[in-house]
């Protein structure tokens, strides 16, 4: 099967729990709305869940040093971010996937614009294993796993990854998304690449047909399944990972090293990739698995926002602002770092980016020195 990308399934089913989530959040982001006689910039961010941590702490920091600037963040998925600011229903669609060939025909209206490094990462749940022991995958593994085919922790397939480690015969309960969710994307990217099983199954996609499994819209619903239940394997972004203290796999990579997702092993996937001079200027390329290196990570990914090249001029020389603080800023280690986010290396990329920012807005080029 391959890849192929579909961006139903998700946002109207969100179960009240998660609504309530968004809604407070939303609540605490808005929180710095300007009062009196000034009329506010509004900008709306939707969209990726494993982004959503970030741009919460980011909303919160850029709303203090702008007064007149009022930013909504709501994590819906991936699709929803990406569908709805190609439709103009958002300002910021805010993705883990980056534009494809079938999404930049189908979108031929939006700008993917680079925002920080994440991850996908294997969390689990498995009775009476210390939360300090890292269990080995690798990609063929993982995908039997997602395919049902492999069923108990003490498989043999498993032992063999982690000949060291006692594992119970416990089920596996498998634990996947449901709505359309770049984390999603990110990691049946690896497993697309690493198992030809899983693609000739069932492939990378944002909403797969999944084999086995139960699914959860959002990364909290994700979290909160693997927690809750006993046998359960599932999978975030670092950023869930670091909030929620969860036990996490070191994966295999293409060097034959099992390596964790962490904010260093997750940057030397992101400068690896930049350094291969066929890397395009629209970032719009994996950067799972096909990297070397003895620390990088096999499912990391750029982070992106999508922005609509139809908005008016006025919302669009916000969103210029707003990303000119992201990208230079914003990529401070107390919001990135601290957040489970590895920073971009702006000056390596200040030529790519400013082709972007042009994009947006012709004659506009990136300025370091005023960055919003």
């Amino acid at each position: 099967m391959g890849s192929m990308t579909r961006l139903d399934g998700g946002f109207s089913g969100r179960r009240i729990l998660m609504a309530a989530f968004l809604f407070c959040n939303l609540l605490i982001v808005g929180a710095f709305r300007p009062t009196g006689g000034q009329a506010a910039s509004n900008i709306t961010i939707s969209g990726s869940t494993m982004l959503f941590p970030l741009e919460q702490v980011w909303a919160l920091a850029y709303m203090k040093q702008h007064p007149g600037v009022h930013i909504s963040v709501a994590s819906t998925g991936s699709g929803f971010g990406i569908a709805n600011a190609a439709n103009g229903n958002i300002t910021v669609g805010a993705s883990d996937a980056y534009l494809t060939k079938e999404f930049r025909q189908r979108y031929t209206n939006l700008v993917s614009v680079p925002i920080a490094f994440d991850d996908a990462q294997v969390i689990y749940n498995i009775p009476g294993l210390d939360k300090k022991t890292v269990l080995n995958f690798d990609g063929k593994v993982l995908a039997r796993i997602y395919l049902g085919k492999i069923r108990f922790w003490n498989d043999r397939q498993i032992r063999a990854l982690n000949p060291s480690v006692h594992l119970p015969h416990t089920r596996i309960r498998v634990v996947h998304r449901a709505d359309a969710s770049g984390t999603t994307f990110v990691f049946t990217d690896y497993l697309n690449q690493t198992s030809r099983e899983w693609y000739n199954q069932v492939g990378r996609d944002m909403s797969p047909a999944w084999p086995v499994g139960s699914g959860y819209n959002g990364s909290d619903a994700v979290v909160a399944a693997v927690m809750s239940s006993p046998g359960s394997i599932g999978y975030v972004g670092l950023g869930w990972v670091m909030e929620y203290h969860l036990t996490t796999g070191a994966l295999k990579n293409l060097d034959g090293e099992f390596v964790r997702g962490s904010v260093d092993t997750i940057r030397a996937a992101g400068h690896a990739a930049l350094k291969d001079p066929s890397f395009p200027d629209d970032f719009n390329r994996s950067i799972v698995w096909n990297i070397h290196g003895k620390n990088v990570y096999p499912d990391a990914n750029f982070e992106f926002w999508m922005i609509n090249t139809n908005l008016d001029a006025g919302t669009m020389k916000d969103v210029r602002n707003l990303l000119m603080w992201a990208l230079t800023k914003g990529q401070a280690p107390k919001y990135t770092v601290k957040s489970g986010f590895a920073p971009l290396p702006f000056r390596p990329l200040k030529p790519r980016l400013d082709k972007i920012i042009n994009r947006l807005l012709p004659g506009n080029g990136f300025n370091e020195r005023s960055p919003g």
